[in-house]
């Protein structure tokens, strides 16, 4: 597995300071580009306007990095494309809908997902699925 899958735990850490951004910047190091669903960059907006809100940045900040966030090298894969699996994933597994369609992409592309989520990593420890997951912690 050569390609990357990256979930917005792991993304958000490269622009956005807390534990484990150290981790983060070395899978950033890594990559030439990565795949993500396409409810990537509506999770990353999520976090950043939760951080305005708590007043972890100001709303310039969040536009800014927002902004690079965009300029990301990323390939987003359309839900449609995975959405049947990603359904399968998360009532089969312990794994949010969300998590799975990042799982499931992992899959089709034979990528390592790298996630900070410890939920989705503990959820597919014992699983047949384990070996496409890269626990970066948090």
């Amino acid at each position: 597995m050569n390609e990357f899958v990256i979930d917005a735990s792991v993304a958000v850490k490269w622009f956005i300071p807390e534990k484990g951004t150290e981790k983060a910047h070395e899978v950033l190091e890594e990559l030439i580009f990565f795949y993500a669903p396409n409810t990537f960059l509506t999770e990353i907006d999520s976090v950043l306007t939760k951080k305005v809100r708590i007043r972890d940045i100001n709303i310039k900040e969040a536009f800014e990095k927002r902004q690079q966030f965009r300029k990301l090298p990323y390939k987003l894969i359309d839900y449609e494309q995975i959405e049947e699996f990603a359904f399968r994933l998360s009532t089969e597994f312990s794994i949010t809908l969300l998590d799975a369609t990042y799982l499931a992409t992992a899959i089709d592309y034979d990528a390592k997902l790298y996630t900070a989520d410890p939920r989705l990593s503990n959820g597919l420890s014992n699983t047949p699925f384990a070996n496409y997951i890269k626990y970066i912690g948090n």
